[in-house]
């Protein structure tokens, strides 16, 4: 799914919030923004995501079935993509996924498609 179906199912979960604004300003927060995560990490620290935003948004919406559902459209589950949020802002460890030898292997990021 693209960008727009993503909003356009978002928009009917959320028929109040303004998605067009929204995504705009989130572009324009990414913009310059290295594909890396200390380039993800630089970002969310400009813009003000705290590690308590991160838990305060997913105590109030990782467990409603719109959050699970925008997930699901994602790709992802809550409680993955709040351990990723959390790698990008400093709450958490990082994902990795096992290596063949049974030792730690390279790490996973980001989750989503």
């Amino acid at each position: 799914m693209n960008l727009e179906g993503v909003l356009a199912a978002v928009g009917k979960m959320f028929p109040s919030v303004n998605l067009n604004e929204a995504v705009q300003k989130a572009q324009e927060a990414m913009q310059g923004t290295a594909n890396s995560l200390d380039g993800a990490r630089a970002t969310a620290q400009k813009i003000g995501i705290t590690p308590q935003a991160v838990n305060e948004i997913y105590r109030k919406y990782g467990s409603t079935i719109q959050g699970r559902a925008l997930c699901g459209l994602l790709g992802t589950t809550p409680e993955a993509l709040k351990a990723d949020a959390d790698m990008i802002v400093g709450g958490g460890e990082t994902p990795v996924t096992p290596a063949p030898n049974g030792k730690r292997g390279m790490t996973k990021f980001p989750r989503l498609k």
